[in-house]
């Protein structure tokens, strides 16, 4: 749980549960867009554009297996953005083959954070692209238990999400104080 002044009382980080899968499909790409450029550089030999794509991404990449075998958090964003970039440039494939590895270089940042819910006095509100906003009238019961934050919806919908307990330390908040928050906020309601 973090506790933040800026826009919410409280906010409560989760754990991101596709991280791995994420990862995988990152190593995919960064491979299967090298392939690409390997067979761009066979096909126009004696064109030395594919090269200035090639050798970042493919030094880029090693440096992504060695921070791998450090235990470092690896991100394959900048690889698939130069090979995509390389591919429209250079490659005689369709253009949309390099479009979509910028895509996917693009949305792989926003793919690996880790989901926030913020509670202010207000409302609570989920964080992203499609983020859901739940008002306090919704609710039977809002608390954080075993590093489990729980929701109770007075319609008998119930959500239930790990929280991830690997923040700063500076901004922790103990699970009596922000249960007792959100006792208040439903008491409010009403």
């Amino acid at each position: 749980m973090k506790s933040s002044k800026r826009i919410y009382d409280y906010v409560v980080v989760l754990k991101n549960n596709h991280k791995k899968n994420i990862e995988k499909t990152g190593w995919l790409f960064a491979i299967l867009s090298l392939i690409l450029q390997a067979v761009t550089i066979y096909y126009t030999p004696s064109d030395w554009t594919p090269y200035f794509f090639f050798i970042p991404c493919l030094l880029l990449l090693i440096s992504t297996v060695l921070d791998s075998k450090k235990k470092k958090q690896i991100r394959f964003g900048v690889i698939l953005i130069i090979a995509g970039v390389g591919i429209i440039i250079c490659a005689k494939l369709p253009m949309a083959i390099g479009l979509l590895l910028i895509l996917a270089g693009l949305s792989e940042k926003h793919l690996v954070l880790h989901p926030e819910i913020g509670f202010s006095e207000k409302e609570i509100k989920e964080n992203g692209l499609f983020g859901k906003t739940i008002q306090w009238e919704e609710l039977n019961q809002v608390l954080i238990k075993d590093d489990i934050l729980t929701i109770d919806f007075k319609n008998n919908k119930l959500i239930q999400r790990y929280t991830d307990d690997e923040d700063d330390e500076d901004y922790e908040v103990g699970e009596d104080e922000f249960n007792a928050y959100c006792r208040n906020r439903i008491g409010f309601t009403e």
